[in-house]
């Protein structure tokens, strides 16, 4: 099928192409000058405006499950922070009461768990019945379950394992509890203050981990037409130039502009930052033929080049698949395999008999 289709190409530019026979004086008097075809594995996409954003996985966002007062702040706005840094030292009541309550489980399982090793004792030397090591075994147990529950909730609070071995070994509160940093970044936005309440509501702190961001624009859907995702691209955005994917393409067009949204990913190790709006040249990896714009010229509907023969020239029809400020690229073809005329095309075309420019 596609020896088929190769065949049905050539012989379509075959008819397509006419003949002009020229001698070499007529070639100088006319000074028509030729070049070569140069072949590419880059096709420039476009020139696009860009925005660089941080993916929603990258931002962590630090606060607590409970009203609380900021007592002390031990960092700033755009600071790099270490996992496990302290942030800042809070208090509030929700956080002195679940103390209380840890203390009394604790207390309570003390209690409990005395009383079951003597009348586990006591039962082993048959003194009293069974029945009440059972009974005093199985509170114990409702008790471990209680104090598992307490040691879950102050960690959920933000309480480390250190604090919440101390708070059951001496049975005494902390009036303030350290936040800290659940990830390695960079604080972007600082909503804690000295002095201020917070609800559980708030995000304290939104960190910033390092890692690869994305690249985002509206790009033409006629443009990107035959793009997909995981396709190799090239892109230049100001000092850069880096290779990289397509992560995703939009399913949808915007009715009003006919764009689709398109998003690359940025190498880690390309030195640009969230928020940067900018143009961006890209190119996709497609082989094409290279050809200057001045040996392109219109006949009628189409875009023609004269290719050198024996003869002459020979018009032969161009699909364009992009272009820059000099060149264009096309799709390459076998007809393309000879020098073409760089100049004076005008006379050449019209001695094809056409009088469109």
């Amino acid at each position: 099928m596609r020896k088929q289709l190769i065949l049905l190409t050539l012989c379509t530019l075959i008819i397509n192409a006419e003949n002009i026979t020229l001698t070499a004086e007529q070639e100088a008097n006319w000074q028509i000058k030729v070049g070569t075809p140069q072949s590419s594995e880059k096709l420039p996409l476009g020139e696009f405006v860009t925005t660089v954003v941080t993916p929603p996985t990258l931002l962590h966002t630090i606060s607590l499950p409970f009203e609380a007062n900021v007592k002390k702040l031990y960092v700033a706005n755009y600071q790099f922070v270490t996992k496990g840094q302290v942030l800042a030292g809070v208090t509030g009541t929700e956080w002195i009461s679940t103390q209380q309550k840890a203390i009394s489980d604790a207390i309570e399982f003390k209690h409990h768990k005395h009383l079951a090793e003597r009348k586990n004792m006591l039962c082993k030397e048959e003194i009293i019945p069974q029945k009440e090591c059972v009974a005093a075994n199985a509170e114990l147990e409702a008790d471990k379950i209680k104090v598992s529950a307490s040691k879950a909730l102050l960690k959920s609070y933000g309480a480390s394992d250190e604090m919440i071995s101390n708070l059951f070994k001496d049975l005494k509160l902390s009036q303030t509890i350290q936040l800290r940093s659940t990830v390695e970044g960079r604080i972007v936005e600082l909503h804690a203050t000295p002095g201020r309440s917070t609800s559980p509501t708030d995000a304290l702190f939104i960190i910033q981990e390092n890692g690869p961001l994305w690249l985002e624009s509206a790009i033409e859907a006629t443009r990107i037409q035959n793009l997909y995702e995981g396709q190799k691209v090239q892109i230049e955005l100001g000092n850069n130039t880096f290779d990289t994917t397509i992560l995703q393409l939009s399913p949808m067009i915007n009715p009003e502009n006919q764009t689709r949204h398109v998003r690359f990913l940025v190498p880690t190790d390309i030195n640009i930052f969230s928020g940067l709006r900018s143009s961006a040249k890209i190119t996709i990896f497609q082989r094409s033929l290279k050809i200057i714009k001045n040996a392109v010229i219109k006949d009628g509907d189409t875009q023609i080049v004269f290719v050198k023969n024996k003869e002459g020239f020979t018009s032969v029809p161009v699909e364009i698949l992009s272009e820059d400020d000099i060149y264009y690229f096309v799709k390459p073809s076998s007809m393309l395999g000879n020098k073409i005329a760089v100049s004076s095309l005008a006379v050449l075309k019209n001695m094809l008999g056409s009088d469109d420019e």
